[in-house]
């Protein structure tokens, strides 16, 4: 439906459905009959049995599927936000980046005591033996900036592990400052202290920052990207 430019409500009524009708089937499983199915589907210019298949089953062979959340979908817009896809995980609009973030108020992280929302505007459906972790704890967010080029450029969607809060030497995080979150590489000064991280970018025009270990807010590990060509 979203690759072909559709809607809920102008799927319906180009398939002559009246413009409630997909709505009640994605939201209030309403089973639709053959006829309907049939020319959905010849709106879809897609096969019926691909509009009738449990959404983890028509994912493209095992690779990373992206939806977009939209204002037609009801989505994304509660708290204690729940993936609507088996093995969803959540792309939140916190620009993880080299400077300004944002935050929503819909998904909630906690790290190092302190919790924040952040709007959910998409959904990632990654096979679990890709992603290597627990997709419910992951997110994703999109980068922002260049301060982490040449290995993550602006546009690139870098997924998130929060189930890991340590620090350790050389790996990619994204950390919250208290001006919203940002992608750095962190090592770890053992010899300090009290103990002190440097916050460093790719960058080299951008200068490596030193910061108290206890002040740096981790979000979470990076441990994927998804860059377009």
């Amino acid at each position: 439906m979203r690759e072909k430019g559709f809607n809920m409500k102008s799927l319906s009524l180009k398939a002559g459905l009246g413009e409630t009708y997909v709505r009640d089937i994605l939201k209030r499983g309403r089973e639709p009959g053959v006829e309907k199915a049939r020319v959905l589907a010849e709106v879809l210019g897609v096969r019926m049995n691909e509009i009738l298949s449990e959404p983890d089953l028509v994912t493209h062979e095992g690779e990373p599927e992206h939806i977009p959340f939209d204002e037609d979908n009801d989505n994304g817009w509660t708290e204690g936000w729940q993936a609507r896809l088996p093995g969803g995980s959540a792309e939140v609009d916190a620009r993880a980046g080299a400077g300004d973030g944002s935050s929503g108020q819909v998904l909630t992280l906690r790290s190092g005591g302190i919790q924040s929302g952040h709007l959910v505007t998409g959904e990632w459906v990654v096979p679990r033996a890709h992603l290597g972790a627990n997709p419910a704890r992951v997110i994703f967010i999109p980068v922002i900036g260049t301060s982490m080029q040449p290995i993550l450029n602006p546009s690139d969607v870098v997924a998130v592990d929060t189930a890991v809060s340590d620090i350790k030497d050389a790996e990619i995080y994204v950390i919250d400052e208290g001006d919203g979150p940002s992608v750095k590489r962190l090592r770890l000064n053992h010899d300090d202290n009290p103990r002190t991280v440097d916050i460093i970018s790719e960058n080299i025009a951008v200068p490596p920052k030193r910061r108290p270990a206890e002040l740096v807010r981790v979000i979470g590990l990076v441990i994927g990207k998804w860059s377009r060509m």
